[in-house]
């Protein structure tokens, strides 16, 4: 299918020449009404496979129509960027409603009447209950990342709000992963979906190259941090399992003056900002996070993923994996552990892992380089368990000591 004449002079401008797979699989099913459940790899263009048609249902002036969930506040942002410069084509208004954010003015600008809301569940649900949003005219509801969006703590939450809109509600899942309930749908949503699985397309991670490092230690993975932090070919974000490694890092990298930034649930919504707006314009190089950066975050040149821990599932590998080498451009993902996680990692994940070390100056290589940080760990570890060795002068005094005594 070629691109669709609305949208022509904004791929060009992009240097977009064909529809993805996803883009081209979704485009009709989703113009024609129909509910579905859409799986692609990270990096195929899945926001812009539900943009365009998306876009092609709404009546200018006709208030809301259109409600897009995601699970995080930054991903909210970026949607709703991706939206408004094509929204306009079409005469139409988006507006973000996220937790963290201003509430006075989120208020302010509903009087505007958008068209398409993004939204987190938090945020609209306060929005909803007090009766500031209502849904009874939406047309269509699009669950982004909905492998998140429907686990065990959303998936109410999720139901209660499409409960809100009309019966007849076009009702789309987008995803990178499945999920058990995708199996299900019909008994927790009432309809049946069309299902477009192109999970197993490997065209667009081909690029992404996989890699174990031995490190063993937070002193180990900290001094690697920081040659990494002081390559200036670069741009890499370090994923940690919890908040509590994430912050001993942080203390650490502090503690070194390294250069970096972090991002965090705890943070306010203005500092994740500032975080996020300093690490895509490259001011920094490095950003250390949660899982909150994982999904769905879009940010031009990132071409290594740092797993401080090997993470807990396939899926969380492949969502922290797809922020790098995306559209098919080259990148780097590499985790650290030791001999016994790297076997736990092989077991997860269905990728091929290469060894690899890391130089002083930041640089992978296949083949053992000198680690002058591990050197310099072990010897700190040997000088507190070996035993001291005796001067010859404490030898020497020790004999004639004794011979004293001796003639005592």
């Amino acid at each position: 299918m070629e691109i669709p004449k609305l949208y022509q002079d904004y791929f060009k401008e992009k240097q977009f020449e064909t529809l993805t797979k996803i883009q081209d699989a979704v485009y009709m099913p989703f113009k024609e009404g129909k509910d579905l459940v859409a799986m692609a790899p990270t990096g195929s263009g899945k926001t812009l496979g539900f943009v365009m048609p998306m876009l092609e249902t709404l009546v200018p002036k006709d208030g809301l129509q259109v409600l897009i969930l995601e699970p995080s506040q930054e991903l909210a942002m970026q949607v709703r960027d991706v939206i408004q410069p094509l929204a306009k084509l079409v005469d139409c208004k988006v507006q973000a409603l996220t937790g963290g954010a201003n509430p006075t003015r989120q208020l302010k600008k509903l009087k505007e009447k958008p068209e398409i809301i993004v939204a987190t569940l938090g945020r609209l649900n306060e929005l909803t209950e007090s009766r500031k949003v209502k849904l009874g005219n939406i047309n269509t509801v699009i669950v982004d990342e909905a492998d998140e969006m429907l686990n065990e703590t959303k998936l109410e939450s999720v139901r209660k709000t499409i409960s809100q809109m009309p019966a007849d509600v076009q009702m789309t899942f987008f995803s990178a992963t499945g999920n058990d309930i995708f199996q299900d749908m019909h008994k927790w949503f009432g309809q049946d979906f069309l299902v477009i699985d192109q999970r197993h397309d490997t065209s667009y991670t081909a690029g992404i190259k996989h890699y174990f490092v031995d490190a063993n230690n937070e002193f180990i993975k900290n001094a690697i941090l920081r040659e990494l932090a002081h390559n200036k070919k670069f741009l890499g974000i370090v994923f940690f399992n919890n908040s509590r490694s994430l912050h001993k890092a942080i203390s650490d990298m502090n503690h070194n003056k390294t250069n970096f930034v972090s991002l965090d649930s705890k943070m306010s919504s203005q500092q994740r900002k500032t975080a996020l707006q300093l690490f895509s314009t490259k001011k920094v190089n490095m950003m250390l996070t949660t899982d909150v950066a994982a999904r769905g975050m879009d940010i031009d040149d990132v071409n290594m993923i740092v797993n401080y821990m090997i993470p807990r599932d396939d899926s969380e590998y492949v969502h922290r994996a797809g922020r790098t080498g995306r559209m098919g451009k080259s990148g780097n993902v590499i985790t650290f552990g030791n001999s016994h996680d790297m076997r736990n990692l092989q077991d997860v994940v269905d990728v091929e892992i290469t060894k690899a070390y890391v130089d002083h100056e930041g640089k992978l290589s296949k083949k053992p380089v000198f680690d002058k940080n591990k050197r310099r760990n072990d010897s700190k570890t040997q000088a507190k368990t070996a035993k001291p060795k005796k001067r010859l002068r404490d030898q020497k005094n020790k004999g004639k000591r004794s011979f004293h005594k001796k003639q005592d």
